[in-house]
């Protein structure tokens, strides 16, 4: 029996009846393995770079010292450790005291990311190094002007004394706040015993750093989570709301679902090839009972020939993934400057599953119920018309879809939004398609063109296999468009939020007199400087006089249990007449310079707060309240890197109090020694530099970027291959139909022409549709997964059906065209 199948298969092979179903496994298990093995490398290359930003791979974050052994744990999982103590003390040096940041550190800090030193008080050079040494402190740039000394004198922070090694130019885990005026002193964490500021009540942070594989990381975040107090956190780059974990949750999104289209896209090539294989084999099903076969055989012969085509079809998806990864990986590696780490097993063993799953997912319901063709069939070729149950297999490749949606996405939104919408797009193309030929059958009569009345006679008299056909065409350039316009669009609104040119510093606690020579220096630069906000330091606490809470995070304390929520501290209040970069009034008017005792409101703080339009907010600043009412609630794009807040005053209340401003400005890299000259010159300011978070988020936003282009690519190939595949399944049918019309007389020309309408008609219908599901998945995926504004792109209804007309006629006229080439005997031979 082994032996007849094999010889069979081989027959197979020689005749390519198996030849599509191969080629999409091979799909399958070539997209998956290139989609997650690119996808994974670029996250992990992208999330290894971004623990620079935290100095580690994992923090656990504490107001108190952690009693749980973390050194002893980190050994035992072979981890890298380091701590960290941060508290705020006063410096003093030449008979002057400043208030600093103080960074205590152990030998091994950074674990991620670069500690540069310089040994000069000023430029932007400097080495990078590990730690600092017992009895020395590195300073931050200002504190050389405000304390008046150099490398090598002496500070006092308490009662220790120490030496000034160098200058920090850049610190790995720099904190991102514009309101953080405290300069930094960095020192090692031995010496803090010794300056004797630490005291019962102090305001401390201490920070436990980890750095290792991610598998033992994982191991670490099992074993401490659960041990953890409440008020102690266990974070990563992507924990907590600040542009650059906003960044690298949308980037996991991005690549999340690149590769949900690759398994899309291999699910409705294996089905179309599975359709198409069974429907091959109706008559030598019929045939193999007619010679005495049972069916225990006829499983064997197919399902034998089934396992050789999947697992041969699945080394060769393997083989192909891994030759092409070479061009891709360096390609990769060059645009974005970035050493791709290897792939590991994780992408095999997905692209292994995935064409077994696809391959006996996607054609056992059918193929199981091909042996149930009854051998009538030899003499009556209708008898088993109904033998695939095509609710039942359509059920069940349903399902198939889903739980690799869900396996491989993680998420049941995101798979239930792609699906559904799917299958909102199959239920109008059923009925618009239906409706159509119906129409255009009515009318063919009408139609002067010969060659047209044939091409909707055709379209009308296979209109069960021109739904499927409709189906297939229609996912795959709704798949194509969705990519493209992701890579288009929201690829552009995310760049937005980091325009060419973004502020790579902020300068703060510009007093009024400062305020014009300030300006006129950086006129002189041609440095453009930004608004110059206002700023005052307030709290909240009534709200249409009813007192609000002063808890922390808003929460309620025993005393104050019948209070509404407050914003629990003290906020930055500004004023402006210009509406602020990408924020946009949702109800109520704008500020004008005529307004009087008026706010604005972001939009998310006046719903955690519950202030409506109209309602009044009362101000405490220092000793002074005043009251002002909302006359509008505004949207705020967070992560521009631009000054932004949650209130903004009308202008007669800012005047009535003293207030320093606050702006932002992008400092070319050539001006470093002019800032620092103004710097001297302007002692008390606060310079925020964020360059290197600047081009963090701009990386990151690149390799999405590339990724979805590599992305695109693979999806237009394997969007050919389904197409070939619907084509494919028409020819056996195309045959005898050529035979009957040039039987007819019909000349070539004539069935060239049908043939290319014929083909046309499909393209423009499925081509509008998918620009139609296309845009539905799209706004889902902007406000449900990317949170971003929803937007309707009116070039996806000319590009989707112009795409249609034009690939699918030229793929249909490409492939059927050669049957017309045929004498009508060739024709006949080629029936048998």
């Amino acid at each position: 029996m082994n032996k007849l199948i094999w010889r069979l298969f081989r027959a197979e092979l020689r005749r390519g009846e198996l030849t599509i179903i191969a080629a999409a496994i091979v799909l399958a298990v070539s997209s998956v393995w290139l989609f997650s093995s690119i996808t994974d490398r670029l996250e992990q290359a992208i999330f290894s770079k971004s623990g620079d930003f935290i100095a580690a791979d994992r923090l656990v974050r504490s107001g108190h010292p952690v009693d749980l052994d973390l050194a002893q744990r980190a050994s035992r999982l072979q981890l890298d450790y380091a701590e960290q103590l941060l508290f705020p003390s006063m410096l003093y040096a030449n008979d002057k005291l400043v208030l600093a940041s103080v960074k205590a550190v152990s030998n091994h800090y950074p674990l991620k990311g670069a500690l540069r030193v310089s040994k000069q008080p000023t430029g932007s050079g400097g080495a990078s190094i590990k730690g600092v040494p017992i009895g020395q402190v590195y300073l931050a740039e200002r504190l050389f002007y405000q304390l008046g000394v150099n490398i090598g004198d002496q500070i006092e922070i308490g009662e220790a004394i120490l030496k000034i090694a160098g200058r920090i130019v850049n610190e790995p885990d720099a904190p991102f706040s514009v309101f953080m005026t405290a300069p930094r002193v960095m020192m090692n964490i031995a010496d803090v015993l010794q300056t004797e500021v630490v005291q019962p009540g102090s305001r401390l942070s201490y920070r436990y750093m980890f750095a290792g594989s991610k598998s033992r990381l994982a191991d670490l975040e099992l074993q401490l989570k659960p041990l953890l107090a409440d008020n102690q956190r266990f974070i990563n780059v992507s924990s907590g709301s600040s542009p650059l974990a906003n960044a690298l949750t949308k980037a996991q999104q991005f690549l999340l679902l690149a590769g949900l289209i690759g398994v899309l896209l291999a699910c409705v090539a294996i089905a179309v090839a599975s359709r198409l294989y069974c429907q091959r084999h109706y008559d030598t099903v019929a045939m193999f009972k007619v010679v005495g076969a049972s069916k225990v055989q006829i499983r064997r012969i197919y399902i034998g020939h089934l396992s050789s085509v999947v697992l041969l079809s699945t080394l060769l998806g393997l083989g192909l993934a891994s030759i092409l990864q070479w061009p891709v990986v360096n390609y990769v590696e060059a645009s974005i400057n970035i050493t791709l780490p290897s792939a590991g097993l994780k992408p095999y063993l997905m692209a292994v599953g995935s064409g077994l799953i696809c391959g006996f997912a996607f054609t056992l319901p059918t193929l199981l119920q091909l042996f149930n063709v009854a051998p009538m069939r030899v003499i009556r070729r209708d008898s088993d018309d109904g033998v695939v149950k095509p609710l039942w297999v359509g059920l069940w490749m349903l399902l198939s879809v889903f739980g690799l949606l869900w396996l491989y996405s993680a998420s049941l939104s995101l798979s239930l939004i792609l699906l559904g919408v799917g299958l909102l797009a199959v239920l109008v193309l059923l009925l618009t398609s239906q409706l159509l030929l119906w129409l255009l059958k009515k009318r063919s009569s009408n139609l002067g063109h010969v060659s047209l009345k044939i091409a909707v006679s055709s379209l009308y008299k296979r209109a069960k296999q021109n739904r499927v056909q409709l189906i297939g065409f229609t996912v795959a350039i709704k798949l194509a468009l969705v990519v493209w316009v992701i890579q288009q669009d929201l690829i552009s609104e995310w760049q937005q939020q980091l325009p060419a040119g973004a502020p790579n510093h902020f300068v703060y606690n510009i007093s009024q007199q400062q305020k014009q020579p300030l300006i006129d220096r950086f006129a002189a630069e041609n440095i453009n400087l930004g608004p110059l906000f206002p700023m005052l330091r307030g709290r909240l606490v009534a709200i249409n006089d009813e007192l609000v809470s002063q808890q922390a995070n808003g929460e309620y304390s025993d005393k104050e249990s019948s209070r509404r929520r407050g914003a629990g501290r003290e906020l930055n209040l500004s004023s402006t007449a210009d509406l602020p970069y990408r924020n946009q009034v949702i109800d109520g008017q704008w500020l004008s310079p005529q307004s009087q005792q008026q706010a604005s409101v972001e939009q998310d703080f006046a719903e955690r707060l519950a202030i409506k339009l109209g309602d009044t907010l009362r101000f405490m600043v220092g000793a002074s309240t005043f009251e002002v009412k909302v006359s509008s609630i505004r949207s705020v794009d967070w992560n521009t890197m631009q000054p932004n807040f949650f209130v903004l005053l009308s202008q007669d209340v800012m005047a009535s109090f003293p207030s320093g401003y606050l702006s932002s400005f992008n400092l070319p890299a050539n001006k470093s020694a002019w800032m620092a000259e103004t710097m001297a010159s302007f002692p008390t300011l606060v310079l925020i530099d964020v360059k290197a978070l600047i081009q963090q988020l701009s990386q990151v936003v690149d390799q999405v970027s590339l990724a979805l282009r590599l992305v695109l690519v693979v999806v237009l190939l394997a969007s050919s291959l389904v197409l070939f595949a619907q084509v494919q399944g028409s020819l056996q049918e195309r045959r005898l139909q050529t035979v009957i019309l040039r039987t007819l007389g019909a000349s070539g020309k004539v069935l060239r022409n049908a043939v290319i309408y014929e083909f046309v008609i499909l393209g423009l219908l499925s081509g509008f549709i998918a620009a139609c599901a296309a845009q539905g998945v799209l706004l889902l995926l902007q406000t449900q997964v990317f949170e971003i504004r929803p937007m309707l792109n009116w070039s996806l209804w000319l590009i989707g059906p112009v795409l249609g007309m034009v690939v699918i006629a030229s793929m249909g006229a490409s492939s059927t065209l050669r049957l017309l080439k045929r004498n009508s005997a060739q024709l006949v031979r080629s029936l048998r």
